[in-house]
């Protein structure tokens, strides 16, 4: 496999009414879009990334689907229930969100925005090649944003599976095993262990430091075997 180069970041301080300010949701439909970010009925994110609900009340009975593009400018849908007096984000990253659509009518003011988390689209791994993949990480001397690799062993590209079983939305994401590659806020060098279907590196902290990032190298050892 050839060395796949990610680039996550720099982001923008987080902000819980960019995408929709705080007010109420009158009735099942589509919910108006009216934050900074919004223009022509849609927002558009400094980065892929999570999607942010705050709300007041307890709007634990309803769901917000959430309809827009991923990093490769690609069409996504996600189900997001809503929160009881507290906040709910999506479990994708949104590049641009074209709707919110609400099952029902909330319990108080709902606003829409974004947080501080994030992730790399997928890396796909040769999974007939030696089991290690060297990773090199790097964060521009910046310790203001703290970033995990994970791995999945799912694969929605396979057709075996089938297709719209296995998305991109409800793939399943663990920690790498390796503790360098966990909660990290500095450069790190380091084998991981086996050969995941996909493997990405997922912001837990974007900071507020609009210069801070992380440059991912993946890089899978060995050739394939016959």
């Amino acid at each position: 496999m050839r060395s796949v180069i990610i680039n996550c970041g720099p982001y923008t301080a987080p902000s819980a009414t960019n995408i929709r300010t705080a007010s109420t949701i009158s009735a099942a439909g589509t919910v108006t879009l009216n934050g900074s970010l919004v223009s022509s009925g849609t927002a558009t994110l400094d980065q892929p990334r999570r999607v942010l609900f705050t709300s007041v009340g307890n709007d634990s009975g309803i769901t917000f689907t959430v309809t827009g593009t991923d990093w490769n400018n690609m069409p996504v849908s996600e189900v997001v229930t809503g929160a009881n007096a507290t906040t709910a984000y999506t479990v994708y990253d949104f590049k641009t969100v074209t709707s919110v659509v609400a099952s029902g009518a909330s319990a108080g003011n709902v606003s829409i925005g974004t947080n501080g988390i994030a992730s790399s689209r997928p890396v796909f791994l040769d999974l007939y090649a030696d089991s290690s993949t060297y990773i090199q990480t790097d964060t521009g001397g910046s310790s203001a944003i703290t970033y995990t690799i994970q791995l999945s062993g799912d694969n929605p590209n396979n057709a075996q599976i089938g297709i719209g079983t296995e998305t991109y939305v409800n793939a399943r994401w663990v920690s790498s095993g390796t503790a360098a590659l966990v909660a990290a806020t500095s450069a790190q060098n380091a084998n991981q262990a086996g050969v995941p279907s996909m493997i990405r590196a997922y912001i837990s902290n974007a900071g507020s430091n609009t210069s801070a990032s992380v440059h991912v190298n993946f890089n899978q050892s060995g050739m394939v075997s016959f």
